[in-house]
């Protein structure tokens, strides 16, 4: 054999209770387990007091393109995270159009100069493309709604023609049947918000054709959340495919104490034979592109054109009423709100750290007009921190057995600050919060959430269980070392207790430090 790991109590993702044994590994299989191997072996690991279960799969992150240039993943090793599910909230790397790329990376990668159509324009492509680059960990692609859109109408606000729609769906069947996994879509982000649902109930019908599934970033997660939830149920249903709602939240105090209701509501869902499951972060703030903070209409003339729109009276009148009458969660109502909107990435030292409503009562001006000097200063693209959210309503949602864990971060370089501190310890703070300190989940049923129960709802295969015959992605970790450290002063921290990783039947982690070796793969439904 060429790993045996010894002595460890085995946790093995199921949600069974955990049991003492070994597990032999050959090549990127598991071949044994049993409670004592006596066998040579090339690597012998010593798990006595420390749990062995699945590696982790998070099953909503931004790695797209980020696996490309940060191969080694450290901040996810550090996690436990073997497997990343890409291409959420409607944006993918492909399929690229050489004449909206721009477009398409002016809202999610301002800083990329690279003419990425010179290297891959088709998701096929671009799965060819990540096959030959050497990286860590497992990457599960998705097929980002907005990013196709743009391939197809660029920043258009209307509706597709049938010509468009059948553009876009022909799109949608060339990237499942290369191994997207499903479609995600953003209907907070442009072009999403764009988008009625007839047109993802045509899409969705041809990702449920190749039995895969559809992850939502809804309409809104605020005052308006629970509407959200039924549109993202009524697309669902009505394409008869399966349902991830991507980081179910509460934001908004006058809708802290909801999230019994919005759960109530994917229970009656699956009631009427709806697969719906949802994932969840364990943090009360979040962090979007300045541009969600935006209504729809102030982007009717492109994105070129929101500085000068901004500069019109009646738009003004608008805005302030639109703000005023809180129709979003990211549309903040009261000066409360406002200071809750952080500027941790701006690059003008002026602003860096600072809230919408601090600049506004620095500056003594009105709270659009300090918006507006964001923007010009910064870009529509700018990360904002919004902090939002409720511990009780986390943590209602986590323990929920339709929640899974999704960090919504990306593979990111270490010396990266511009992050939300989910990137570097979102496993190791839902175990330790919500398994060693709260004691709302049981040890077994919190690495479920991490392991199987994503596997399963993404239909990854052989993954995501400690069985023979699975691959070997595998973690070792101190459940009393445990703990994250990223804050948000200090994003980029490393977490502690993850001690030795294994992905594809390579150790990658070992003794808590990182192997540059890159066995990672590029799966495909």
């Amino acid at each position: 054999m060429d790993i045996i790991i010894k002595n460890g109590k085995i946790v093995d993702g199921t949600g069974n209770p955990w049991y003492f044994g070994d597990i032999g590994i050959k090549n990127d299989k598991i071949s044994l387990i049993k409670k004592n191997i006596e066998k040579e072996c090339e690597h012998l690991i010593n798990a006595h007091g420390k749990i062995v279960c699945p590696g982790f799969i998070d099953a909503h992150t931004h790695s797209d393109l980020a696996a490309i240039t940060n191969k080694a993943a450290s901040n996810y090793l550090t996690q436990g995270v073997t497997t990343n599910v890409i291409g959420n909230c409607g944006w993918s790397a492909a399929p690229l159009n050489p004449n909206t790329v721009g477009d398409l990376l002016s809202l999610i990668a301002p800083d990329i100069n690279t003419d990425l159509t010179k290297l891959w324009q088709s998701f096929g492509d671009f799965l060819d493309f990540l096959e030959k680059t050497r990286f860590t960990i497992n990457l599960v692609p998705l097929l980002g709604h907005g990013t196709l859109r743009i391939a197809v109408m660029g920043l258009d606000k209307g509706k597709p023609n049938n010509t468009e729609m059948d553009k876009m769906k022909e799109l949608v069947k060339n990237g499942m049947e290369s191994g997207a996994f499903g479609i995600s879509a953003g209907l907070e982000y442009m072009p999403g918000i764009f988008t009625k649902p007839k047109e993802l109930i045509e899409l969705c019908k041809m990702v449920a054709i190749y039995d895969g599934v559809f992850s939502i970033h809804i309409r809104d997660e605020g005052n308006l959340g629970g509407e959200a939830v039924d549109e993202a149920i009524y697309i669902a249903q009505n394409a008869n495919v399966s349902l991830q709602i991507s980081h179910l939240k509460l934001d908004g105090k006058n809708n802290w104490g909801k999230a019994e209701q919005r759960l109530e509501q994917l229970e009656k869902a699956r009631e009427n034979g709806i697969d719906v499951t949802t994932d969840v972060y364990p943090y009360t703030f979040c962090m979007t592109n300045l541009h969600a903070l935006l209504p729809d209409w102030l982007f009717q003339k492109g994105l070129e054109n929101v500085k000068m729109a901004m500069k019109d009276q009646k738009n003004r009148s608008k805005l302030k009423k639109y703000y005023k009458n809180g129709t979003s969660m990211l549309a903040p109502s009261t000066l409360e709100d406002w200071d809750n909107v952080i500027l941790t990435n701006a690059t003008n030292m002026r602003y860096k750290n600072k809230s919408i409503y601090q600049i506004s009562k620095e500056n003594q001006i009105d709270i659009l007009d300090a918006l507006h000097e964001v923007i010009i200063s910064e870009g529509l693209a700018i990360l904002v921190v919004l902090k939002g959210m409720n511990e009780d309503d986390v943590q209602t949602i986590a323990k929920h057995p339709l929640s899974m864990v999704g960090s919504d971060g990306g593979v990111s370089k270490e010396e990266d600050r511009k992050i939300h501190p989910r990137y570097y310890g979102t496993y190791p703070r839902y175990l330790k919060k919500f398994v060693l300190e709260n004691k709302i989940l049981r040890l077994e049923d919190a690495i479920r959430k991490m392991t199987s129960f994503p596997a399963n709802k993404f239909g990854i295969k052989d993954r995501g269980l400690l069985k023979e015959g699975f691959y070997a992605d595998i973690n070792i970790f101190d459940p009393k070392m445990i703990k994250d450290n990223a804050t948000l002063q200090e994003p980029n921290k490393f977490s502690e207790g993850i001690e030795y990783v294994i992905i594809n039947g390579k150790i990658v982690l070992n003794g808590g430090k990182i192997k540059r070796k890159y066995p990672g793969r590029v799966l495909r439904k």
